[in-house]
């Protein structure tokens, strides 16, 4: 194009084939597109990523330890190199209730650098008693949250407060997506999390502390430059986890020691006061029975005197009555009833005070016995309400102090008992004297009233006795001033013994309190032994902690972002290579085409004395235009709007991440643009220069037709003959133009691939949760069983869940994470030993996925699932081992493979691992069904009665994992619709493109028939009916590849951790088939209005 005229004729070339040069630009567009903005998806979404983490200061590594983490260890994490920073956190889980339903709440420190948070409404929280909530929970600024503990420990061991006040919301770069992970208390699944200060913690030591590597924000997330990076910084922390283990474990001996020993001094300080005041008790008590028996000893002798005294009286009172008889002889009858009512008066009198005294002290004693009992009931009540709290309460069995308050109750319950057998005889002995002293009484009214009845009788017979009294009055009254005198000291003797029994029974008291006292000081000093005992046997089993080291993969969804974008990368592997591949062949057509039509400018233009540079640059330059500039729209466009689209497409689940990055990849845009230039460039240099090694002459004459041969269908007669002259035309012409025959069929064909790729896709990988959750793993959950259980501890827990009415069926499984080899070949596993084989089918269906026969498991040999056995490229009867680093691999025989998309599994028999392993196995989980008809939150309901179970960890439930898996395969959903119609679009060009060459090539040919009287319909009509023919012909060629290609497809982007199907639904072949048949008709529409320009001169025209 060195002259004037050269470049005036190829602008004027590509004025006259604009459409054509369109169709060449677009379809190059379409292509370069669609491969460098599908190759570019996977480093925008992992750019993408990269930013929010690295803009939210994520961490790169967690630690935490089973004895907690110190500022010391926090300081010696900053020291390991390559840390750029390490900082403390608190968190803990806690339960929840609201009115519908309760949750699981995981309660995480406000950190200072790391983790920075994204407030949604509200703010930060600022002091203890604000939070900020998770804004997927839906709480609002003002809410109000009570927590707790979901365990036997009040939420004050760790948390300051247990009620908070919603402050803001927000989200956390640590959750990513919908998943918050799992929890051991309520249902086993976290439902959200609330952000506090840090001083609301009450804790020790810190639960875990967060580094940050440095150099490690200038790498990208999820490549593996910063996997290394950080692997080299974990290797580091994991080499000082033993030395900072070894140091907290003996920092914790010393301050357990140093509480011991005061402890130890606390009692032996306890045990000299006690011994100290029992030994004055007991003095005390023996010199009050000294001195009662020196009291005793006086009023026996008291006693023996009155005797003594009554004696004389009563011998005087005889002499006098002696005297007195010969005086009363004729008033005997008189002077007897008067003697007898004075003496009996006289008695009466004289003994009525003291027994009035006697009744009242009595009354007083038993008033004080009353008071005394009651107290005593007290204090047996008070015993018995200390009992039943602690009942009511009752102590975790795994609480070191569990024996001790085991002993403790145990004693309170032989005090009370004894207490209320020593009160029950007190009440008795109660009734008795109580009874004693109302006949006392009794006895004292009825005397009383005996007198005033003989008085009564005396009183009309006291004037004539009058006499005979005043006679013996004067012998009489000395004989009742000695009676007087007696019954004074009988008095005053009966008032000291009355009070020598009450000190008696105040010295009884003492000695019960001093034996009480004694009794219960001996068990406290034998408790407190005990305490220390116990102790010291903790102190002795405190083990060096454990630490575990954790990259970001451990953040809920982390991963699964990072197995996106992998998936992203596997489709752009293989997909848009095929398309590319698909547009590069018709733009080659399309120039080649080009080159042939114009055979005799390029003869004029040699004959004239153009070099084949000259002629040929033409050709080159309009090739070169095209292609540059489809390739620059391709990547201007494709590499913004694709990764845009599928990054949003992942939105739905990732929906935290604020912005997407989509930069410019420009290696993906070189290789597509490189490979387009060169791929129409090559095919225009071959064709220009196979045209320009002819003769001038040679040239400027269409080349000679080729001999006519019979099409296969006139060898069949009884066909032939029925075909009108339209259809034999329309055959003859289909195979006349063999290379417009195959590219068309391989153009429609390789269309109607990809869009059935793109359905197959989705019915691939759309299916397979259903399946492996629903088909092939048809229990609902599995319960995790805490370390080191008894067997005792498990057989109750096998006789809760029989009792649950919830719980359908269960059975102990052992699930183990292994590494199976194979020559060269590893791949973590999952072992599963169920503890019946029996019921495997009951739990886990074992099945060929192709003729779908069920598999049974045997002693002799595993079952293996279909993806692992691939990975490790095994087969049937061929023998894995397990690793096994310190007592060598393990050998084991494959007999079946199974079905399996989600995971890596090995399934055996007891028998089988025992003939491995050489051990039984040890069954760490269950497997459990609920009823058919439980909804999720039923399910739910029914975990969080076995969760509360001393022996349960965890539950985990089939249904979060289906979900969490639909969740992000519906994500690419928007992916497979790009892909689809970005096929359909290349489609539309291919048949547009082949059908513009077929017409340009037959314009003679149409022409000539428009005079031979053919109306525009029916021109249209004999070239439509070709390419209808070999739309049906290439969609079903489309068919038969597009199934190949899915296959290929469906292998090359699938992920390590999962197995796609290998179906194609048949509405997926229905619609690729509609989808292609409605472009052909759309195209054919559209080359209508072509048709209809030929015109009719074109048929003069002479070739020469």
């Amino acid at each position: 194009m060195g002259t004037k005229s050269t470049r005036k004729d190829f602008y004027m070339e590509i004025r006259k084939s604009s459409g054509r040069f369109i169709s060449i630009l677009f379809i190059v567009a379409l292509g370069v597109a669609f491969f460098s903005g599908i190759r570019s998806s996977e480093p925008s979404m992992r750019l993408t990523g990269d930013a929010y983490f690295d803009g939210a200061n994520l961490f790169d590594i967690k630690t935490v330890s089973t004895l907690g983490i110190t500022r010391e260890d926090i300081r010696a994490l900053q020291d390991v190199d390559h840390v750029a920073k390490a900082e403390g956190s608190y968190s803990a889980d806690f339960l929840s209730n609201t009115e519908d339903e309760q949750y699981v709440l995981h309660v995480m420190a406000l950190q200072k650098d790391m983790n920075e948070v994204a407030v949604t409404d509200g703010r930060l929280p600022e002091k203890i008693g604000e939070c900020l909530a998770d804004d997927e929970m839906g709480y609002k600024v003002g809410d109000k949250i009570t927590l707790k503990s979901g365990t036997s420990n009040p939420v004050s061991d760790t948390l300051k407060t247990e009620k908070l006040t919603v402050v803001g919301t927000g989200s956390s770069p640590c959750y990513i997506s919908f998943g918050r992970g799992s929890a051991a208390i309520g249902t086993g699944s976290i439902d959200g999390f609330l952000i506090v200060p840090e001083q609301t913690f009450d804790l020790e030591a810190y639960t875990e502390a967060y580094v940050q590597v440095a150099g490690a924000k200038e790498l990208t997330t999820y490549t593996e430059a910063y996997d290394k990076k950080i692997e080299e910084v974990m290797d580091g922390i994991e080499d000082i986890t033993g030395d900072r283990g070894k140091i907290r474990r003996q920092q914790l001996l010393d301050d357990a020691n140093a509480e011991l020993d005061k402890a130890k001094d606390e009692l032996a300080k306890g045990k000299e006061e006690s011994d100290q005041k029992l030994g004055d008790a007991a003095n005390a008590i023996a010199d009050g029975e000294q001195q009662l028996g020196d009291a005793r000893a006086k009023i026996e002798d008291g006693k023996s005197q009155i005797a003594d005294a009554k004696a004389t009286l009563n011998s005087k009172q005889k002499e006098l009555d002696n005297a007195k008889a010969e005086y009363e002889n004729g008033l005997a009858k008189f002077q007897e009833g008067k003697a007898a009512y004075e003496q009996g008066a006289a008695e009466f009198a004289a003994g009525k005070p003291a027994a009035q005294e006697q009744i009242r002290q009595g009354e007083e004693g038993l008033a004080m016995f009353r008071q005394q009992l009651d107290q005593g009931w007290n204090g047996y009540n008070r015993l018995l309400e200390n009992i039943k709290g602690m009942e009511d309460n009752p102590m975790d069995p795994s609480w070191p102090g569990y024996d001790e308050w085991l002993l403790t109750l145990g004693g309170l319950k032989e005090q009370a008992d004894a207490t209320n057998k020593d009160l029950s005889a007190q009440e008795e002995e109660y009734a008795k004297q109580s009874a004693k002293l109302e006949g006392a009484k009794k006895q004292l009214s009825d005397g009383g009233q005996k007198l005033q009845d003989t008085k009564a009788a005396l009183d009309a017979s006291e004037q004539q006795l009058s006499q005979a009294a005043n006679q013996i009055k004067s012998g009489q009254e000395q004989i009742n001033a000695g009676w007087q005198e007696l019954h004074s000291k009988e008095a005053t003797l009966t008032d000291g013994e009355n009070e020598l029994n009450a000190k008696a029974a105040e010295l009884e008291d003492a000695k019960k309190e001093y034996e009480d006292g004694k009794a219960k000081a001996e068990a406290e000093i034998e408790d407190g032994e005990k305490k220390i005992s116990d102790a010291e046997r903790e102190i002795a089993d405190i083990e060096k902690p454990k630490w575990y080291v954790y990259d970001r993969s451990s953040l809920p969804e982390f991963s699964g972002y990072g197995e996106n974008a992998d998936r992203m990368r596997a489709i752009g592997k293989v997909f848009p290579v095929i398309f590319f591949l698909v547009a590069a062949l018709i733009s080659l057509t399309s120039m080649t085409r080009m080159v042939e039509e114009q055979r005799t400018a390029i003869g004029t233009m040699k004959a004239l004395g153009y070099d084949k540079f000259a002629i040929a640059s033409k050709y080159l330059g309009y090739a070169l235009l095209a292609t540059v500039g489809g390739s620059v729209i391709g990547v201007l466009v494709g590499e913004k709007i694709l990764p845009f689209i599928i990054i949003y497409a992942y939105e739905i689940m990732y929906h935290h991440i604020p912005k997407i990055l989509v930069p410019y990849n420009w290696q993906y845009a070189a290789i597509a643009s490189f490979a387009a230039i060169i791929c129409t460039m090559a095919a225009t240099f071959l064709a220009c220069y196979r045209e320009l090694d002819a003769q001038p002459a040679e040239l400027m004459r269409p080349p000679s037709p080729k001999d006519g041969k019979r099409v296969f269908l006139e060898r069949i007669g009884i066909i032939w003959k029925h075909l009108n002259f339209t259809w034999k035309s329309t055959v003859r012409n289909l195979m006349r133009y063999k290379k417009r025959f195959f590219m068309t069929i391989f153009g429609i064909g390789g269309c109607m691939a990809l869009m059935l790729v793109g359905f197959g896709l989705k019915d691939s990988i759309f299916d397979i949760a259903d399946i492996q959750y629903d088909d092939i793993q048809v229990y609902d959950g599995s319960i995790y069983l805490q370390e080191n259980l008894t067997e005792e501890q498990r057989q109750d827990l096998r006789g809760f869940l029989k009792k649950d009415k919830d719980v359908q069926r269960f059975i102990d499984a052992n699930m183990q994470s292994v590494t199976l080899v194979n020559g060269k070949k590893e791949r973590e596993t999952y072992e599963c030993v169920l503890e019946d084989p029996g019921k495997m089918n009951q739990y886990i269906h074992l099945r060929d996925r192709k003729t779908k026969e069920a598999y049974e498991l045997s002693d002799e040999g595993a079952i293996i699932s279909e993806k692992t056995a691939k990975l490790l490229d095994a087969k049937e009867g061929d023998s894995v081992y397990i690793k096994d680093e310190k007592d060598g691999n393990k050998e084991v025989k494959i007999e079946h493979i199974c079905e399996n998309y989600m995971g890596h599994y090995l399934y055996m028999t007891p028998k089988y691992y025992e003939k491995v392993y050489n051990e039984k196995p040890d069954y760490n989980s269950i497997f459990f069904a609920a009823k058919d008809s439980y909804t999720k939150k039923q399910l739910e309901k029914a975990g969080e009665k076995i969760v509360a179970e001393d022996a349960v960890l965890s539950v985990g439930y089939m249904h979060d994992i289906e979900k969490q898996l639909d969740d992000m395969l519906k994500s690419l959903n928007l992916v497979i619709v790009v892909l689809i119609i970005s096929a359909g679009m290349l489609a539309f060009v291919v048949l547009y493109n082949l059908n513009n060459i077929n017409i340009t090539e037959r314009q003679r040919e149409l022409a000539t028939l428009k005079v031979l009287g053919f109306y525009n319909p029916e021109v249209a009509a004999y070239v439509y009916r070709e390419n209808i023919i070999l739309t049906f012909v290439g969609a079903a060629v489309g068919a038969v590849l597009g199934r190949i290609l899915h296959l290929f497809v469906i292998q090359t982007v699938e992920v390590d951790a999962a197995m796609f199907g290998r179906n194609i639904n048949l509405p997926s072949y229905l619609y690729s088939l509609a989808f292609t048949v409605a472009f052909s008709f759309i195209v054919n529409g559209v080359m209508y209005f072509k048709l209809r320009k030929i015109d009719m001169v074109e048929s003069l025209k002479s070739v020469e």
